[in-house]
C-alpha cells in the first residue's frame, strides 16, 4: 500500500510471502463500508485488517505467533496497553482481534484528498463559471457518458463512486490455486464461519441491519464488490484480477459488446477515461498520470 500509488501497490496481484489471487485495492475511504475485500468475505474493517496477517500468501502469521510478539516486545506491549488500558490477555485470539481493531482505527482516518472533479463540482455549486471553465472538455463529455449512455453510475454511485454491492464480472479469472475465482459465492461461507465477523465472539460494536444478514442476499457466481473510483488513475492495473493495464482497457472491459452497458466508440472511451482521471487529486505524478495504452 504505497502512498505514492494512492495506497495501492501497482501490481496485477498483491504479493507478500507469495502472490495473492487478486489485485490490491487502495486503503482510502474505508470507514463505514458494509463489506470489505473484493468478495466481501469480511463485514468489518477490523476483520478485514486481520485477514492479511493470517493469509499464508501474504504475512503467514497465526494468532499465537502474533499474540506472543505483542506480549514479548516491549514497544508493542506498551502500545497495546496504552490503546486498550490493559496488558495483552492470555487469549491469543482476543489479542489478534484487538490488533485488527487498532489497525482499523488508523485506516478509518485515511480520507482521499479532493480531486479535480471535486473542484469542478464545487465551482458549479457556487456558480463560479470561471473556475468551472478550467475543467477539461473531454472530461465533461466523459462525465455525460458516465451518468448516461455508458451506465457507469448504475454501480459507481455516491461520494465514493461505488454502490458497495456485488455484480457479475465480465472477466473470468482464476485464483493462485488454479481454481475459478467465484468471488462472492465462495466468500459467504468464509464470512459465516469467521470468528472475527460482526456478531461474532469478539465483536463489540453495534451491528447495522445490512451487516447482520450476510447469507440472505441472492448470490451470483463470479460476482465482485464494486470498487471506488476515487484516485483510479493512480491505481493501475485494474479489475479484481489486475488483468487490465490501463484505464482505457478497464473501460473497454465494461463497455465492449456483451458487457452490460452499450458499446462505446474509441472517442467515447477516451472521453470516459479522461473523466475518470479527474477523480484523482492533481497534480498527479507524470509516470502514473500518463496512460500509455491508447483508447483508439
Amino acid at each position: 500500500h504505497d502512498t505514492w500509488r494512492y495506497l495501492s501497490d501497482g501490481r496485477a496481484r498483491g504479493r507478500g510471502i507469495g502472490e495473492s489471487g487478486r489485485n490490491t485495492p487502495s486503503l482510502f475511504d474505508l470507514r463505514g463500508k458494509p463489506w470489505y475485500g473484493w468478495d466481501g468475505a469480511n463485514d468489518s474493517l477490523w476483520a478485514q485488517s486481520i485477514r492479511p496477517l493470517l493469509d499464508p500468501r501474504e504475512m503467514g502469521g497465526s494468532a499465537a505467533r502474533i499474540a506472543k510478539l505483542v506480549r514479548e516486545d516491549d514497544v508493542l506491549g506498551a502500545a497495546y496497553t496504552r490503546a486498550f488500558d490493559a496488558a495483552p490477555p492470555d487469549d491469543d485470539a482476543a489479542v489478534l482481534a484487538d490488533i485488527g481493531k487498532a489497525l482499523a482505527a488508523y485506516q478509518e482516518t485515511l480520507v482521499s484528498p479532493a480531486s479535480t472533479f471535486d473542484r469542478y463540482r464545487d465551482a458549479l455549486a457556487r456558480v463560479d463559471t470561471d473556475a468551472a471553465r478550467d475543467y477539461p472538455a473531454a472530461a465533461r463529455r466523459g462525465l455525460e457518458l458516465f451518468v448516461g449512455k455508458a451506465g457507469c453510475a448504475t454501480c459507481h454511485a455516491g461520494p465514493s463512486f461505488s454502490d458497495n454491492r456485488f455484480h457479475r464480472s465480465t472477466i473470468e479469472s482464476r485464483l493462485a490455486s488454479g481454481e475459478p475465482d467465484q468471488g462472492r459465492a465462495d466468500a459467504i461461507g468464509k464470512l459465516l464461519t469467521n470468528p472475527y465477523r460482526l456478531r461474532g465472539y469478539f465483536d463489540d460494536a453495534v451491528v447495522r441491519a445490512d451487516e447482520a444478514n450476510a447469507g440472505a442476499e441472492r448470490v451470483t457466481l463470479n460476482a465482485f464488490r464494486t470498487p471506488s473510483l476515487r484516485g483510479v488513475a493512480l491505481t493501475a492495473p485494474y479489475m479484481h484480477d489486475g488483468s487490465r493495464a490501463s484505464l482505457c482497457e478497464a473501460v473497454q472491459a465494461h463497455t465492449q459488446a456483451g458487457a452490460p452497458a452499450l458499446p462505446l466508440s474509441s472517442g467515447e472511451t477516451a472521453d470516459l477515461a479522461s473523466f475518470l482521471r479527474t477523480l484523482s487529486p492533481a497534480p498527479m505524478p507524470i509516470s502514473l498520470a500518463e496512460d500509455k495504452t491508447s483508447c483508439r
